[in-house]
């Protein structure tokens, strides 16, 4: 069997997260025990029923083509201000200070995990005021809107000229032409919505904050698609990751001659994902990740076939379906 490795010099070392050197021709690429066990394991998934016998699939020849994955993560933090009001009842306020109040990002507030999207509001100190309810004038009791304060409205027996006409006494209101208000039990008033009947209400500023994160991905491919691998399969595998990056602003990566893509795409996302957060970037995170993929030329049944090996998962990838070159069961 004949095998081709092109993976040489793609990368000068690139730093992890940890600060420790990662060469790119460390990383493991895959095995020919392990083409073989994944070739295995598609051969047999080709087969609707039990297996005849025949020939295992033979490798002739292995040619290594890794990709490289080019990931941006952008964790964004959203603030603004707002002005609640609840029903006072009572309760002790802080007066506010004579120094001048908070800027909105100078308030300290416990951020999530990183890349954790989430929500947190919460009250901000001494800025309390008392005021008098608008909607109820500060009584705590507003007009009915049934009745219009009346407790009573007219009922519908007035305008029945046929009962009328047999003289019968209506059951709803005993003949009186009016009905006793059941929405503020004939009272008049309700309780007001606003205040909740206290008369006055508490007005406060509330910080609301909302952490959200902003995913790119590129795909680099250095033999220029000699893999032909569909970009759909490649988001469902893993790969080994080569290079992390944590910053509060990342910088496009540099130092890639052979595989320019990578530092093409750092450059373009980093400078949209700024375009598109603004000042609300917090903490940016850029990973280079090694997909493996190995190309496979290999003899079965007769036929010369090739197939593609991809992912730490060893998935299989084939334009022609094996099924074509297999005995198909037939049902009586």
């Amino acid at each position: 069997m004949e095998q081709e490795t092109s993976m040489t010099d793609h990368c000068t070392p690139c730093n992890t997260s940890n600060g420790d050197p990662q060469d790119y021709r460390n990383v493991p690429l895959i095995t020919e025990d392990a083409v073989r066990d994944a070739l295995r394991k598609y051969v047999l998934s080709s087969y609707c029923c039990c297996r005849p016998r025949s020939e295992e699939p033979v490798i002739e020849r292995l040619t290594q083509l890794p990709l490289y994955r080019y990931r941006l993560a952008t964790f964004t933090e959203k603030r603004h201000i707002e002005k609640i009001s609840k029903p006072y009842t009572g309760q002790r306020i802080e007066a506010p200070e004579r120094e001048p109040a908070l800027q909105l990002w100078d308030i300290n507030v416990c951020t999530p995990k990183m890349f954790h999207e989430g929500s947190k509001k919460c009250p901000l100190p001494q800025s309390g005021e008392i005021k008098t309810c608008l909607k109820c004038g500060g009584r705590g009791r507003c007009k009915c809107s049934r009745c219009g304060g009346s407790g009573q409205f007219r009922c519908g027996c007035s305008n029945n000229r046929r009962q009328r006409s047999r003289n019968k006494r209506c059951p709803s209101c005993s003949g009186s032409g009016r009905r006793r208000c059941g929405k503020c039990s004939g009272r008049g008033k309700k309780v007001c919505t606003s205040c909740k009947g206290e008369g006055r209400l508490l007005y406060y500023q509330q910080l609301s904050v909302k952490w959200k994160t902003l995913y790119s991905e590129a795909i680099a491919d250095p033999h220029d698609q000699e893999s032909s691998l569909p970009v759909i399969l490649l988001q469902k595998v893993t790969g080994k990751m080569i290079m992390m990056d944590d910053e509060v602003l990342v910088h496009p990566l540099a130092g890639c001659p052979d595989v320019a893509e990578i530092s093409a795409a750092s450059e373009r996302l980093i400078q949209e994902h700024q375009n598109t957060c603004g000042p609300l970037c917090h903490i940016l995170r850029q990973t280079v990740e090694m997909i493996p993929v190995v190309q496979v030329q290999y003899e079965y049944n007769g036929k010369n076939l090739s197939c593609l090996v991809y992912g730490q998962e060893l998935r299989v990838y084939s334009k022609r379906s094996l099924h074509r070159f297999t005995l198909s069961c037939s049902v009586m």
